[in-house]
Formats: structure tokens, C-alpha cells, sequence
């Protein structure tokens, strides 16, 4: 099949998308992947042909993307995701319709898989939802981006659940329908859209061990396990990254990957002074926020950037922002974690790290002071317990492969769609 998968968002985004893009093509499908142009370089070097979209560090960099970033409000950051999807509304969209005529398969993330359905339903192209977050609505709290009671089952999470789409579909609605009549399609109101996304075939990528799928889900939704991309293949780390981890006990990592921030060298010395709280040796990971210091203890590294993969395997615990990827690969390694979420679903992924007992209550990105990371530091490395329950949750992530269940279900597609055609 000619599969186009379309990954608009951060690299937390993008990576697992590569890693099914690698997977599929080895099973014989041709693959094209839309993406933000920021990552053309780096898709292009798999040999995959690259559709560029929105550059999602310049987004995330913009006034409007460190507003959005830095809002504490769920609805006011609502507000400023549909604003942004207004303003990049063209960037976003057209690529979706340029690649359209010669896939026979669409394979979206959450972010624009509105977008993409319409391009799906004007040339009745099939669409797989591949999703890194359970947004779909459910009784279960453990499986609730935003549940009302997030350690029961209840009728209100589903009732806030519904609630959530409904103001999902909000924030994409003015960009969806303006496609839509380019389209020649009939524009979509609030139901009309909810009813659209809830009838989504969806692979989520994520592990049962993490969320166990609750049983009020519908039959077109499986969470099938992570998308691991091992990019650490031959990784030979900088020297100084060497030398620093041969220099002393494991260091803590502590990395905000791609959250922006309108003053990242605040958020460093804060970082330097927790770690001198705790003695501990840390390595910060720079990520798109960007900021220096003009110095640096020896007893810390910073890091531009070095595959999660190889580098969480020899660190003492991950601090970070709460990204859907950046959390699957600091519990694949089995580590303690500390989230520190910022918007959208890191709040969850913060909670359900704290629920299943493998990390330290999540403290917001405006309420972190260098005292009470430097607690979350103490109880990271010095807990034992935690450290056990991370260990065998690793294992248990690390047996799945989430991968291969996608690559079997496009497989059952085609060959429906080959039966189908032959009748």
C-alpha cells in the first residue's frame, strides 16, 4: 500500500511516527511522511519522501507558542491552540491534499486527524488514528486525559471526557471547516465533528501496563504497545558526554525538550540550585527552550540533544516535561521519573506516573521552585520501592512490541481491501 503518515507536532511527535514509517516500509508498503519542515533533514535521511508543514519550532518559539506553553488555564490554552491552528491553518492543511492522490492510506496523529478525515472522506481514502494520548472518553480514571476522578470508574470521567472532545473539536473547528468547503465538503458543527472523531479507527501507542484499556471502549480502539525508534544504533556520545559519565555516580537528567519558555535561563539556574540542594550530579538537556549559563559546576553537563534510548540507560532517574514519548522512553529504561508538565496531556502522563507508584508527584512547570525539585531529586534517588516498581514496569514495556501491531493491522487492511476489490 502507499501510506501517508502525517505527524504534525514536536519530535515527541514525530519519532514514533519514524519508527512506524520503518517498520511499514520494510513490510513491502511505500511510505511519504507530513511532518513540520523542521524536520525535513532528518526524515529525508531514511530515504522517505517528505511533505513539509507547519516548522513547529517556530511555533513553539513564537509569542503566540510560548503564551500557549506558559497559559495555566486548560481553556485559555485551548483558545491558543485554535488560534494557532487558525494561523497556520494553509501550512498545516495543503500538504495533506498534495500527498492525497497517491496514498491509499492516510495514518494520522491525534494534532489535524480532523484535517486529515476530510482529505480522507473527499477522495474515501481509509484513516487509521495512530495516538500517543487515550483521548477517547471512558468511565476509567487511569484511562481519562481529564478525568473528574482519576482513581475510579465513574460516569463523570466519561461525561468530562465528552466534554473534552467537544472543546478539542473547538480549537481545530474554523481550520477544519475552512478545508472542508475547499473541499466542496458541508461544513461541521460541534456534534457533527465529535461524532466525526469518535467513529476514528485508533491504534494507541502506549502500553497496556500503563493504561489498561477499560472495557467501555469500542471495538475500532486497541492500544497496542509503544513505537520505539532506536536511533542509539552506533550512537558514539560527544566526549565530554563521556567523559562526565564516567566521572562519577549516575547523574539525574532533567530536560524540557521542546516546551519554550520566555526566560529558559530562570528555568536553568533553578535547575543548578536544586541539584546543589541535593548534591546530586545532573545532566540538562538544553531541548528548544534554548538558555546558558556563562558557568557550569563540574558536577553538571549540559546537553544538547542525545537519543533517549542510550543516554536514559545510564542516567539515576529522568525529570522532564511530561511529552508523551519523552515519558515512554524514561519507562521502557525503567527509571524513577519526575513530571514536571507544562499543557495539553503532560499533566496526565505526570499523574499516572505518580499512580503507579514509579515516580514522584507531578509539580506544574508555575509552581516548580528549586526546593521542591530538589525534594522530588531526593526521593527519585533515594526510594527504593520506586525504583523496583520502575525496574519491572521497564521490563514489562520493554516485551511489547507496539510496532510490529501496527504493521499487522495495515497488513489486515490491505488484504480486506484486496478481498474487497476482487469480489
Amino acid at each position: 500500500m502507499r501510506i501517508t503518515l502525517f505527524a504534525l507536532g514536536t519530535r515527541g511527535d514525530v519519532q514514533p511516527t519514524l519508527a512506524l514509517a520503518l517498520a511499514l516500509h520494510a513490510a513491502g508498503h511505500t511510505i511519504r511522511i507530513v511532518a513540520g519542515a523542521n524536520f525535513r533533514s532528518w526524515i529525508e535521511s531514511f530515504g522517505f519522501a517528505f511533505f513539509p508543514a507547519t516548522d513547529m519550532e517556530a511555533l513553539m518559539k513564537s509569542p503566540r507558542g510560548i503564551a500557549w506553553v506558559e497559559e495555566r488555564q486548560p481553556l485559555k490554552q485551548l483558545a491558543h491552540m485554535k488560534a494557532l491552528a487558525i494561523e497556520h491553518g494553509s501550512e498545516m492543511t495543503q500538504p495533506i491534499i498534495a500527498a492525497a492522490p497517491d496514498t491509499d492510506l492516510f495514518m494520522s496523529g491525534f494534532i489535524g486527524a480532523a484535517f486529515v478525515a476530510a482529505v480522507c472522506e473527499k477522495y474515501d481514502i481509509p484513516h487509521i488514528n495512530l495516538s500517543l494520548q487515550p483521548w477517547r472518553r471512558t468511565q476509567s480514571g487511569a484511562a481519562s486525559l481529564n478525568a473528574l476522578l482519576p482513581r475510579a470508574t465513574s460516569p463523570l470521567n466519561r461525561w468530562m471526557g465528552k466534554f473534552a472532545e467537544q472543546m478539542v473539536w473547538d480549537s481545530a473547528s474554523v481550520t477544519t471547516n475552512r478545508l472542508r468547503e475547499q473541499l466542496g465538503l458541508s461544513r461541521y458543527s460541534r456534534a457533527d465533528g465529535t461524532h466525526m472523531m469518535a467513529s476514528f479507527r485508533i491504534l494507541f501507542g502506549f502500553s497496556r501496563h500503563v493504561i489498561p484499556p477499560p472495557p467501555d471502549w469500542s471495538a475500532h480502539i486497541n492500544a497496542v504497545g509503544y513505537w520505539f525508534l532506536d536511533d542509539a544504533t552506533g550512537y558514539r556520545p560527544p566526549d565530554a558526554l563521556d567523559a562526565f559519565l564516567n566521572a562519577g555516580e549516575p547523574p539525574v537528567y532533567i530536560g524540557f525538550g521542546s516546551m519554550s519558555s520566555s526566560d529558559p535561563a530562570a528555568t536553568i539556574h533553578l535547575v543548578i540550585e536544586a541539584l546543589r540542594k541535593t548534591g546530586r550530579r545532573g545532566i540538562i538537556a538544553s531541548g528548544w527552550g534554548g538558555g546558558m549559563v556563562e558557568a557550569l559546576p563540574e558536577s553538571i553537563l549540559m546537553l544538547d540533544k542525545a537519543p533517549h534510548s542510550w543516554l536514559f540507560e545510564r542516567v539515576a532517574a529522568v525529570i522532564h516535561h511530561g511529552g508523551a514519548g519523552t515519558t515512554a522512553a524514561g519507562l521502557r529504561a525503567g527509571k524513577p521519573t519526575m513530571v514536571i508538565p507544562h499543557f495539553t496531556d503532560q499533566p496526565f502522563w505526570g499523574r499516572r506516573v505518580h499512580e503507579l507508584g514509579v515516580g514522584v508527584k507531578p509539580i506544574p512547570r508555575h509552581k516548580l521552585t528549586a526546593d521542591a525539585l530538589a525534594a522530588g531529586i531526593r526521593a527519585l534517588t533515594t526510594d527504593t520501592t520506586m525504583r523496583a516498581k520502575a525496574e519491572t514496569l521497564g521490563a514489562a514495556i520493554r516485551a511489547e512490541d507496539g510496532v510490529g501491531a501496527v504493521v499487522a493491522a495495515v497488513d489486515a487492511l490491505a488484504r480486506e481491501r484486496t478481498a474487497a476489490g476482487s469480489r
